[in-house]
This record gives C-alpha cells, sequence and structure tokens, in this order.
C-alpha cells in the first residue's frame, strides 16, 4: 500500500531586491521562484505578490526589502 504525505504550507518570504518568492513547507523544504528584470517579469511579480497577500494570513509572509 502506497502512503501519500501531503505537506502544508508554512512561510512565504518576498524578497523585492532580488524579485523572488521563497516558498517553505511545513517539513522545511522550499521552492524559489525568480522573475525575469523586464517589464513582464515585473508585472507578473507584482501580480503574484498581490495574491499571495489576498490569500495568506498576514503572519505567514515576510517582506525582505534588500541584499545584505
Amino acid at each position: 500500500m502506497e502512503s501519500h504525505v501531503e505537506s502544508e504550507l508554512a512561510h512565504v518570504f518576498v524578497n523585492f531586491s532580488k524579485r523572488t518568492i521563497k516558498i517553505v513547507d511545513d517539513e522545511g523544504y522550499d521552492k524559489t521562484v525568480n522573475w525575469k528584470w523586464d517589464q513582464e517579469g515585473s508585472r507578473g511579480f507584482s501580480e503574484t505578490v498581490s495574491d499571495i497577500e489576498d490569500i495568506l494570513d498576514p503572519d505567514m509572509i515576510t517582506y525582505c526589502f534588500a541584499v545584505q
């Protein structure tokens, strides 16, 4: 019998300086999504950030504004 374990979204990191979104699940696995540095990438990134803000609890989102 095959066991299927589903993970749940734990946190999202939005990095405006790198135009990336890092998605972390409750098991600690993560996936980073990058957008291109052009007009299309800017629109897509903005729309995605807006959608995330509409869907998720604000406590699940961390915003990063600078690269160290």
